[in-house]
């Protein structure tokens, strides 16, 4: 019985079988959990630093002082976002039935995808006025933070809630 509210968005098996490749996963045993470690770190340093830069465009006092420190995070933000998508595809197909068929993982994607049109959406009328230090802030501008905001949060919980099982109780 399938007891998560996201069951009806599970990749079908036959498409993760075919993905599979045992050879891959062999060759990348050994190295797996150095993987592992970059991706969450690369992930958790892009997380941080967009979480830093969408709540200093949000502050309305900050527009002016955020432009010196988001010229110093472009570039470790893309870098870091790289390699945490670079990773995560690596580790998906590591073991794509096992980490396919787990329940939050159609909506994580969905919503990198979402957060990612979200970026492109503000680049030029939000993030470049940002870096170049334009104080005024507008409505877009509020919207297109707020939404890398929740976004992005989202992702972070799916991956939490997709990284093991629901506990087991046991009972007497």
């Amino acid at each position: 019985m399938i007891t998560h509210p996201f069951a009806f968005m599970r990749l079908p098996y036959a498409v993760l079988m075919a993905l599979d490749s045992r050879m891959f996963h062999f060759w990348l045993q050994p190295v797996h959990y150095l993987i592992r470690i970059v991706h969450i770190i690369s992930m958790a340093m892009f997380f941080g630093m967009d979480m830093l830069f969408d709540l200093g465009v949000l502050r309305p006092r900050m527009a002016a002082r955020i432009a010196p420190a988001a010229q110093l995070m472009v570039r470790p933000l893309h870098v870091t976002f790289a390699i945490a998508m670079v990773s995560g595809v690596v580790l998906f197909f590591y073991d794509p039935v096992h980490i396919g068929s787990r329940a939050y993982l159609t909506p994580k994607l969905a919503l990198i995808t979402l957060a990612m049109l979200n970026a492109l959406w503000c680049h030029r009328s939000v993030y470049l006025p940002v870096l170049r230090g334009n104080a005024a802030m507008s409505m877009r501008g509020r919207i297109g933070a707020s939404l890398s905001l929740l976004l992005w949060s989202g992702v972070m919980i799916m991956s939490c809630l997709n990284s093991e099982g629901v506990p087991k109780v046991f009972l007497r």
